[in-house]
């Protein structure tokens, strides 16, 4: 997990958004990735993480506005990702005994998919 939280991280800063709101390397720019979503690509219905790998990387790139139009809760995701590095090594140092408050990642990771599930909802109503 930690090696994917590295990864995550370094792309952010790697990746750009092209006008025509795709991602891509920024020295690569007549390639972008394809769309990933199942849910947007067959259905053309946003999921609830719909934006946030774009949201992620204008954060990265320090514009927050953009961060925001793309996806509320982009910023939340990122501290998120960010929360991973002291979590993971902590977890790394004690090879695999509990920590106190063991519960608190599951609770957060509830808490994260009400967030983006209701952030998805009300993008419905606004």
């Amino acid at each position: 997990m930690l090696l994917i939280t590295c990864s995550v991280v370094v792309l952010s800063f790697l990746l750009q958004v092209r006008p025509d709101q795709h991602v891509g390397f920024s020295w690569l720019p007549g390639v972008s990735f394809p769309q990933t979503c199942l849910s947007r690509s067959l259905y053309d219905v946003k999921c609830p993480g719909c934006g946030l790998t774009r949201s992620l990387v204008h954060l990265a790139h320090g514009d927050w506005n953009a961060s925001m139009t793309i996806h509320r809760l982009g910023w939340l995701v990122a501290i998120a990702v960010l929360l991973q590095f002291p979590y993971r090594i902590i977890m790394l140092s004690r090879s695999g005994d509990p920590i106190p408050g063991g519960g608190i990642p599951k609770i957060f990771g509830y808490v994260m998919i009400v967030l983006l599930t209701g952030n998805w909802i009300l993008g419905f109503v606004v």
